[in-house]
């Protein structure tokens, strides 16, 4: 089962995490964040692939867990999913999530948001280590 504790998180991504959630619930207010997956093994990732291809639903990740990692594959985890919660119940509704883009970038971290093709707004990471 996929993890949602901070502490199968990376610590600097975890440390930006609760900055960036402090931020949204000022700033958002009356909505909050809470966090739906840190950690997630292949496996499970292979199971969230198949989703829009072998499986009915929608399509909800490019990452195989096998070819492709998801940044969520990686221990300690490089990113965090979220939900937003408004009235005590988690709300899907995609404007809700838009405010993620400036927050991650504020604090250092990359939004699924800001992607420019498959946006996944739930989707918070550490930048990509570039390699030199």
């Amino acid at each position: 089962m996929s993890s949602r504790s901070l502490s199968d998180a990376d610590p600097t991504l975890a440390e930006k995490y609760l900055l960036l959630a402090e931020d949204f619930a000022r700033e958002q207010v009356p909505a909050s964040l809470v966090v739906t997956c840190t950690f997630r093994s292949c496996d499970e990732q292979a199971v969230l692939y198949a989703s829009g291809r072998v499986h009915p639903g929608k399509i909800v990740t490019n990452a195989d867990g096998i070819t492709n990692l998801s940044a969520h594959n990686y221990f300690p985890s490089r990113a965090i999913d979220v939900a937003v919660m408004l009235d005590g119940k988690i709300a899907w509704r995609e404007d809700l999530y838009h405010p993620l883009v400036e927050l991650a970038a504020r604090h250092g971290l990359v939004s699924g948001g800001s992607w420019k093709t498959f946006k996944d707004w739930p989707h918070i990471e550490l930048p990509k280590v570039v390699k030199t």
